[in-house]
């Protein structure tokens, strides 16, 4: 899988949405998760996933979060930090949330759907020590483990209160292969860009919405 940006930014990415969880967890006093999603809201997360460097190098953590808590509501003031950066657990849990993205490619929201922070965080005292890419296998594990029961095309299909064969007909894509990804006995991520385009349309959602995230876990260690 190619990563999201250049390796040049990655060192400034880890930092700086490690200060952003640091900052956002023990200094404005909202959970790692409420954070997580003013990331994603703000749409500070999806310039991020592309490498933005005037956010991932230009900004640092402090402002990334007081930019999201701020967009969403979250924060009247800005408080003072109140200890040196890098000490602590939902530092390093930002840092490795950052390192994942951006070797994995996938969305933020993609990561959150399926984990909480706490979750991450739980991995700091077995893990903080360990090579980058143990953490990046047993990541991997873990969010495979927590998979949606339904695919993103059958919970969007039911959100427009649609039968599969409704979704058939308003969209030209036959029954059978609407049943075979929804049942994940074909994925969609394979499926043909008309394909895609067909179901996108006639759910009135984009291409990148139906898609599944589905990270690089080795088929004997499935479940």
């Amino acid at each position: 899988m190619t990563p999201a940006y250049n390796s040049v930014y990655l060192v400034d990415a880890e930092v700086c949405l490690a200060d952003a969880f640091d900052y956002a967890v023990c200094d404005c006093a909202v959970t790692g998760d409420v954070f997580g999603r003013a990331f994603i809201q703000s749409g500070l997360a999806r310039q991020f996933e592309r490498g933005n460097p005037s956010i991932v190098s230009g900004m640092s953590g402090r402002e990334v979060a007081c930019e999201a808590l701020v967009s969403c509501g979250l924060l009247a003031e800005e408080p003072e930090p109140t200890y040196a950066r890098g000490l602590s657990a939902e530092y390093w849990a930002g840092q490795m949330l950052a390192h994942y993205q951006w070797s994995r490619a996938c969305r933020f929201a993609d990561i959150f759907a399926r984990v909480s922070f706490a979750q991450v965080v739980g991995l700091y005292r077995p893990l903080h020590e360990a090579d980058t890419s143990v953490f990046l296998e047993q990541f991997d594990q873990l969010l495979i483990e927590n998979r949606p029961p339904h695919t993103n095309l059958a919970r969007i299909r039911a959100l427009h209160r649609l039968s599969q064969s409704e979704l058939a007909r308003a969209s030209g894509v036959g029954l059978k292969s609407i049943q075979a990804y929804e049942q994940r006995v074909n994925s969609l991520n394979k499926a043909s860009g008309q394909t895609l385009s067909r179901l996108a349309r006639a759910l009135n959602c984009s291409i990148e919405s139906l898609l599944e995230f589905e990270p690089q876990v080795v088929v004997e260690y499935l479940p």
